[in-house]
């Protein structure tokens, strides 16, 4: 008990703290949540109670909202182009002052002669006047014509117009009337030299003191034009004068305070005046005798394009004769300077100063030397012994074989005649050109004997030059045209359901048509066993399904009739399907020949788009070809894959083609004298029956498709290559029944052709090899 009592007084002073701390806090806690302690009430008489609260309580003020924020921020918007971004410019904009009445001939000649050398050039017309100006024929790249009448005023809206178009694009803008001939040549590299941050009027002709003259073309930076724009106005104004120089030099000088040049850092600027028809006499006859016209950047007035064509003539050869200069001089120093080379460097190529050509690294890039008679070619490719030359290849070794005569013939003095080519080779290196050595068989008239001298000739690749075309996008519907046999409505299955996940799921841009070729007995459409019923129900569901999306699969119906010429028939069939469907689609549609066999890529139909260009290009793609599956021994594969195990790229394949609807009209109706237009089925029969192996001579085609139509008949550039995207499963192919059927010389080139084809994708030659070896180990 003593104890129990000793601890009680222990915690006794605990027990209590504990309880009035709980006390105080179920008292004080309500009042600080209401705030009561923090609010006085003061009461006063006659007037209302005035609660007080505390400065550190937050308060909404909602007075004057919304507001809008001080600065708003800025998006930030990146240009297409780096250049654009960089303020990189190009050098020179060529403005040409043009006469309607002269515009056919002075216009067409500046054109000619400048527009290949600078970076734009603008013709600016007067389009009031009577003078119906054909710019069609003309074939100028751009045309601005003037509406106001006064002529005064005409250099001023040349002004106006460059600075509204292309202020932000060139550094310097050279102005001239199309009775200048202009050297562009010279201005382009006079206009490199000149440092873009100084103002620059100049001319290499001043009027009295200040003005620089139009007629010898006046060059403007592009900071003078900027200051000339904010007092167009004042220059308008004051345009009292009769003279185009008085009045543009009067507008430079106010706005930009500087007289006119001659000379531009150092550089001098020249022009030529033909004071009458004697001087251009002498001036034609002997140019170098006149100083100022060799230094001329200008030279004017033209009486006519004849005379711009001659004064353009003789500049050229002059700058002929000065680059022939300039090479010789730097092949004498090259020779020169080669003594101190290092031991074991290479020394100098042949033609001196010439690319040396490019080293292989491994014994598989090492260049093969082609060889080559008058008319043929041997081992050319791994594929063939020996072809007879092809036009182009004849044309260019005969072009090598006389240069070749006429230097040694010149070098002995004509003491050789030539009696024939013994041995030829060529090598083509894309590194440095095309190389041939030659042996040639001589006469010598002196000795009467024959003796044998050896050249070598090189045709050295120019300066690579980028060719403009037309502008495509990857955003072109394609319409595939897939001709269907009843042995191949497996593979069409198989091809529309790679349609389905290709093309509709990932929602492609892409129409799909199905000719579906009809035997002569077959049951067709309409009858309850029709041989495409399943397919034609498996096109309508996608269609229906996938309405919404604008994909669409159709089919055409074909009834293809027998004959003996089956071979011919089959080579054929192809201008009557592309015939009966390009009626269903608009002129611009791109149009795809497709085949059941092949496997559809994403890839291979963007190239499409791109490689495909209206009026200008039709692409035709080499396919990668499978191996016979029954005679290699690889894992069947779900995608077919680029190996050279499981197939080969096959140039002999054209039936893969990609063309517009315009560009197959055009060139269908220039062949229809050679291969009759098929508007009905039955026009199939004639088709086969007219075309004979004399059309095929006639037509200069290769052979009867698509392809060499378009190679004879079209316009349009044939691109032909290597496509990753395009892979083909194995095909069967029955040549047996082409043997039956041949009656000429073109039936057995068919089949000759068909047994090639066979043969070539049966298997590569080191499988078929170890096949035959097999058969062999099995015999014995």
């Amino acid at each position: 008990m003593l104890c129990s009592s000793a601890r009680l007084r222990q915690n006794f002073y605990l027990i209590i703290g504990v309880t009035i701390g709980l006390l105080f806090s179920l008292i004080v806690g309500p009042l600080l949540e209401t705030g009561c302690l923090f609010s006085i009430s003061v009461l006063e008489s006659g007037s209302s109670s005035i609660t007080v609260k505390d400065e550190y309580e937050p308060h909404i003020n909602l007075a004057g909202k919304p507001q809008r924020a001080q600065k708003i921020p800025q998006t930030l918007l990146r240009p297409r182009y780096y250049s654009t971004e960089l303020g990189i410019r190009e050098k020179l904009f060529v403005g040409i002052l043009a006469n309607q009445v002269s515009a056919d001939g002075l216009a067409v000649a500046v054109n000619k002669t400048v527009t290949h050398w600078v970076d734009k050039t603008i013709f600016f017309v007067d389009a009031t006047s009577g003078h119906k100006l054909n710019v069609s024929l003309m074939k100028i790249p751009g045309i601005v014509g003037f509406t106001d009448s006064r002529s005064v005023l005409k250099p001023f809206h040349m002004v106006k117009y460059i600075a509204d178009n292309y202020l932000d694009e060139y550094e310097f803008f050279m102005l001239i009337k199309d009775s200048t001939y202009l050297n562009a040549d010279k201005l382009m590299n006079l206009v490199k030299k000149v440092s873009v941050s100084e103002d620059v009027y100049a001319s290499g002709t001043v009027i009295g003191t200040n003005y620089c003259s139009l007629d010898a073309g006046i060059l403007l930076s592009n900071s003078v034009i900027r200051k000339i724009i904010p007092n167009i106005d004042w220059c308008v104004r004051n345009a009292f004068s009769t003279s185009d120089d008085d009045n543009f030099g009067r507008c430079v000088l106010h706005s930009v305070d500087l007289p006119c040049q001659t000379s531009i850092q150092g550089q001098l600027l020249y022009s030529y005046h033909l004071w009458e028809a004697n001087d251009l006499g002498h001036l034609l006859d002997e140019p170098l005798k006149h100083k100022n016209f060799i230094h001329a950047l200008t030279v004017y007035p033209m009486p006519n394009a004849k005379t711009m064509y001659k004064i353009h003539l003789i500049y050229c050869k002059m700058n002929l004769e000065k680059s022939n200069m300039y090479i010789e001089e730097l092949r004498r120093s090259i020779v020169a300077e080669s003594v101190f080379e290092p031991l074991g460097f290479r020394k100098v190529t042949w033609p001196v100063g010439s690319q040396s050509g490019s080293l292989p690294s491994t014994r598989f890039d090492v260049l093969k030397w082609e060889h080559f008679t008058d008319t043929h070619l041997y081992l050319d490719s791994r594929l063939s012994n020996i072809r007879p030359l092809n036009e182009a290849e004849s044309a260019d070794i005969r072009n090598v074989l006389n240069i070749s005569i006429e230097h040694l013939e010149l070098k002995y003095l004509n003491n050789l005649k030539f009696d024939h080519l013994v041995n030829g080779y060529k090598r083509f290196d894309p590194s440095r050109g095309l190389d041939y050595i030659l042996d040639l068989n001589f006469k010598d008239i002196i000795g009467n004997t024959f003796i044998q001298k050896r050249v070598e000739v090189s045709k050295l690749l120019g300066k690579v030059e980028m060719l403009t075309v037309p502008y495509v996008t990857e955003y072109t519907r394609v319409h595939i045209l897939l001709p269907v046999h009843t042995s191949e409505k497996e593979d069409a299955f198989r091809f529309l359901k790679q349609f389905k996940q290709i093309c509709i799921d990932k929602k492609e841009k892409t129409m799909l048509m199905l000719i579906l070729l009809y035997d002569a007995n077959a049951p067709g459409k309409g009858a309850v066993d029709d041989v495409f019923k399943q397919l034609k129900d498996e096109a309508t569901s996608l269609s229906n399904t996938h309405k919404k999306d604008g994909i669409k699969v159709a089919w055409l119906s074909v009834r293809v009739f027998n004959t003996k010429l089956l071979a011919l028939r089959d080579a054929l069939l192809d201008f009557a399907i592309v015939d009966l469907a390009i009626k269903k689609f608009p002129s611009d549609a791109l149009m795809m020949l497709a085949r059941p066999k092949m496997e559809i890529r994403q890839d291979y139909l963007n190239r499409i788009r791109m490689n495909t260009i209206m009026e200008w290009q039709v692409f035709s793609a080499l396919p990668f070809s499978e191996y016979d599956p029954n005679l290699m021994t690889y894992p069947k594969q779900t995608t077919l894959d680029i190996n050279q195990h499981y197939g080969h790229f096959d140039p002999f394949d054209f039936s893969h083609l990609s063309f517009y609807a315009k560009d197959y009209v055009i060139s269908r109706k220039r062949a229809e004298s050679i291969i009759p237009i098929v508007r009905a089925d039955r026009d199939i029969r004639q088709l086969v029956s007219e075309f004979t192996s004399h059309s095929l001579k006639v037509a200069n085609m290769t052979n009867p498709s698509v392809y060499s139509m378009f190679v004879a008949f079209s316009d349009c550039h044939i691109f032909r290559a290597v496509e990753s995207g395009l892979r083909l499963r194995h095909k069967q192919r029955h040549c047996e029944l082409y043997k039956g059927n041949i009656v000429d010389n073109l039936s057995a080139a068919l089949y000759g052709d068909c047994i090639r084809s066979r043969n070539r994708n049966s298997g590569s030659k080191g499988q078929l090899a170890r096949l035959v070896l097999e058969y062999q180990n099995q015999v014995k």
